[in-house]
């Protein structure tokens, strides 16, 4: 349990914030897809199917989104394989298994990786613009492939933060006091309208521009 707002919620606020398109990536699976789909519907959205693999074992993860009707099957295919296969390796089967998919990460490693082999990729910088000199920057600046803002969200205001510290505590079975940092998301990981993250990404306004 990560986030704090139903999908109808989410999707009203962020119509209201000026939004006309919005993705949906829970973690390893498709959990909310039908709901999402539906409220998308009522709310004049266009939703962005996708997921977010991680890597077990590894501090690995990707985001994958939907851009061609075949990007679905892999994506399913994919998301069957981390949970079927108990080797599985993000780095090896993500690109057999990626036609039709656009696959964000802030591995350089994994971006160069797969660029090679051919994986339409994207650079994801967080919730700030990351200095022209970080690796991920450098590694995209290189291969000519493009930095792309994805401040993901896990709650509507700032003030929710608390709530979602507690669910993850409810989910982790434990409590506050003992929940563990990297077992929750930032305290900023909340939803902003879309000119506060252009202030944001100022120095970098190709990032914003690569988001459409």
């Amino acid at each position: 349990m990560w986030g704090t707002t139903s999908i109808g919620q989410l999707c009203r606020a962020i119509r209201l914030m000026g939004y006309d398109q919005l993705a949906l990536t829970d973690t390893d699976n498709l959990y909310g897809l039908w709901p999402f789909l539906n409220a998308c519907r009522r709310e004049g959205l266009t939703p962005i199917v996708g997921a977010e693999i991680t890597d077990p074992g590894r501090r690995r993860r990707a985001v994958c989104l939907v851009a061609e009707s075949d990007g679905y099957t892999g994506l399913c295919r994919l998301l069957s394989e981390r949970h079927m296969d108990a080797h599985f390796d993000l780095a090896a089967t993500l690109p057999v298994h990626a036609r039709g998919l656009i696959v964000l990460t802030s591995d350089a490693e994994l971006l160069a990786r797969w660029h090679a082999a051919g994986v339409q990729v994207a650079a994801a910088m967080p919730r700030m613009p990351l200095a022209p000199s970080h690796p991920l920057r450098q590694c995209a600046r290189s291969l000519g492939i493009a930095a792309t803002a994805t401040p993901g969200s896990f709650f509507l205001r700032p003030e929710d933060y608390a709530g979602h510290r507690l669910l993850r505590a409810i989910a982790l079975n434990t409590t506050l006091e003992r929940l563990p940092p990297d077992q929750t998301a930032p305290a900023n990981a909340w939803t902003a309208a879309p000119e506060v993250y252009r202030d944001r990404f100022a120095a970098c306004p190709e990032a914003v521009a690569q988001t459409r």
